[in-house]
């Protein structure tokens, strides 16, 4: 059996959707909401693939959802599923922890122990906005940056969770410390706000790495994403890390990296460290690189690692 996310136009036909300013759809991280002449965004997001501090990561990386409108995440609702109720304390330490970083605040949610080898949190994150990025404005030639460094989550998670694996492949011990450090690095909301006036439109690098992001990309604006891989770099610590078990960076979850479309590439790099990557080109929708295309959705690296070294991470 597979694990990961399902591709959404595999059901979404079956969802009744509808009164919405941005409904679910392709490359859209967030539902878009009119109240009273203001836009409330939404995202709701699960933690799966993180056993450990999973109440910190869920509400940061939904929180990162709602920051790709260019808004600033202000209220959560979390549903806590433990496999233990000896860890509640743990999640919301984490939790809370988010909140303080991000300056948003918990308005409700659910707790409830389940039968499970890992706990599960699900957050739920809004946040409200005059002005809205919805990429009407995305046309063929504008650029595609990418913001922050990919890899940092998955190694993070690999790092904690898979070290002795990692040691056993012969990552340095002083890599996995710096890779457990990783973590304060996964909010992106102070990043995007920064660039959000220079943008037109902005999507979070998570589960299928950035070619799923790209192509994702490529599928809401019905246009061929052009990617130069060789411009990407990545840290000295996530390349020994997917290097020692032959995972594809490009195809690995990466929470704290997002790409932005725009056609002021300068504006951007005056706000923040971002790479020009690739251009938006008329054709197919796709991701084209020197090395392939891509037109399927990609399989999450973390999930393929996981599914192939099942037991290691109940090892650590």
């Amino acid at each position: 059996m597979s694990f990961g996310k399902l591709p959404l136009p595999s059901f979404i036909n079956s969802v009744k959707t509808g009164n919405c300013v941005v409904c679910p759809a392709v490359g859209e991280d967030d539902a878009v909401i009119e109240v009273k002449g203001k836009y409330l965004v939404v995202h709701s997001d699960p933690i799966t693939e993180s056993g450990k501090d999973a109440g910190y990561l869920s509400v940061v990386v939904a929180c990162n959802d709602v920051n790709m409108k260019g808004v600033e995440c202000k209220w959560i609702l979390t549903t806590i599923l433990l496999s233990d109720k000896a860890h509640l304390n743990g999640v919301l330490r984490g939790i809370n922890e988010a909140c303080n970083k991000i300056g948003c605040s918990v308005v409700g949610g659910h707790t409830e122990v389940i039968d499970s080898k890992r706990d599960i949190v699900v957050t739920t994150a809004l946040g409200e906005t005059d002005a809205l990025i919805d990429g009407r404005s995305v046309k063929e030639g504008d650029y595609v940056l990418l913001v922050g460094d990919l890899g940092l989550e998955g190694s993070w998670i690999l790092a904690t969770q898979f070290a002795s694996l990692l040691k056993a492949k012969g990552v340095r011990d002083e890599t996995l410390k710096r890779a457990r450090e990783f973590r304060e690095e996964l909010s992106v909301q102070e990043k995007a706000l920064k660039v959000s006036r220079f943008v037109k439109f902005m999507h979070d690098v998570t589960d299928g790495g950035l070619l799923q992001c790209s192509l994702e990309l490529a599928r809401r604006f019905n246009s061929t994403i052009k990617i130069d891989e060789k411009a990407i770099t990545l840290r000295e610590e996530v390349k020994e890390i997917v290097d020692a078990l032959s995972i594809d960076p490009l195809k690995f979850i990466s929470s704290g990296a997002f790409l932005v479309i725009t056609d002021d590439p300068n504006a951007v790099k005056s706000k923040v460290r971002a790479q020009i990557i690739g251009r938006v080109e008329r054709g197919d929708p796709v991701v084209v690189t020197e090395r392939r295309v891509i037109s399927d959705d990609v399989e999450e690296e973390l999930a393929r690692i996981e599914s192939d070294y099942n037991g290691w991470w109940e090892r650590d």
